[in-house]
């Protein structure tokens, strides 16, 4: 692994962290698994990094985790795509990994520590919806406890010795399932979600989960009347002047808005395709296609959506502080 220096080994901690008294490796010739019970130092991360000796994280701090990983044990790559288009289509960016030995990681990060029973009860969700149900999330638990001291480690990324074979490195569904070029770049662009997306998601789609000691945000508390408020800022914005990125989460965002605001399906497609004409995507790619326009739109009206995406990304940076979203969620 190049650049090992200690901005590129503090970004990794930050991204790969958990308990930080001991660790997992294995034996790169036999495959041995071992645990290490020793503080998890800088050094461990540039052993690693540098092919030396493999770390695997304990993803799991009592009951909270930074991110979550999804374990594809699997060389069908279109099970993985499948898993983060319909992740970035509840607004949870997630990023793949191509794994030491076969398969792929899917990982989700978070700005801040989360509920791991938040975290795992939305993985599970979507992938019952790929039909997958049954594979494998790290950590394997909700919380540490009496009888679970650390729970299950989990391979950490960038191992040194494997990066040649382009294995444990990030790759981009977009691009063939091509290792990005340079993984200190790729992983400096990682987007993080908040706790507050989690919620949404749960509260939305009705899941339940008997653990959870934070009550989601009340639907009360995420709702606007059209004829109260009409389109909000963002959106008006976003119709006004057209996107320059993220232009599928930003057509499924205002299609909700526009259902809120009481527009036929029909009227809402025809909206977004005028829309399209406005986008000035970066980067070389494409306009959001008329086809791409009508399943957002149609995913958008097939449920009853009441958050409003605030925290995306794709999203805030439209905010306005006249907002009467906003004005109401300060009040509170």
């Amino acid at each position: 692994m190049k650049n090992i220096n200690n901005e590129n080994i503090t970004l990794f901690r930050k991204l790969f962290s958990g308990l930080g008294n001991v660790y997992g490796t294995y034996n790169p010739i036999s495959g041995q698994v071992n645990q290490i019970k020793a503080p998890v130092t800088d050094k461990v991360i540039s052993l690693h990094l540098q092919g030396k000796q493999p770390y695997g994280v304990y993803l799991l701090v009592k009951d909270h985790i930074r991110a979550i990983a999804v374990d594809f044990d699997d060389n069908d790559q279109s099970v993985p795509v499948e898993f983060v288009n319909l992740a970035l289509h509840y607004c949870l960016p997630a990023y793949i990994e191509r794994s030491k030995s076969k398969g792929y990681h899917v990982w989700i990060f978070f700005s801040h520590p989360v509920k791991a029973s938040k975290a795992r009860l939305v993985v599970r969700f979507i992938l019952e919806q790929i039909n997958k149900p049954y594979v494998e999330i790290f950590p394997k638990q909700d919380e540490l406890n009496t009888r679970i001291t650390f729970g299950n480690f989990i391979n950490a990324p960038l191992f040194g010795a494997l990066i040649s074979k382009e294995r444990t490195v990030f790759v981009n569904p977009d691009n063939g399932m091509k290792p990005y070029p340079d993984q200190w770049d790729f992983l400096k662009s990682i987007r993080r979600v908040t706790e507050t997306v989690l919620d949404e998601i749960i509260e939305v789609n009705e899941l339940k989960n008997q653990s959870f000691k934070n009550t989601p945000m009340k639907s009360s508390e995420m709702t606007y009347s059209a004829s109260s408020f009409g389109l909000p800022p963002c959106a008006q914005k976003m119709l006004r002047e057209g996107v320059g990125e993220n232009q599928r989460i930003a057509c499924f965002r205002l299609a909700i808005h526009l259902k809120k605001a009481g527009f036929p399906f029909d009227l809402a497609v025809a909206t977004l395709n005028a829309w399209s004409a406005k986008n000035k995507p970066s980067n070389g790619k494409q306009i959001i296609t008329q086809e791409e326009i009508f399943s957002q739109t149609k995913s958008a009206y097939e449920k009853d959506y009441r958050g409003f995406g605030c925290e995306d990304p794709a999203i805030s940076r439209y905010c306005n502080h006249e907002c009467m979203i906003i004005k109401k969620k300060k009040a509170q």
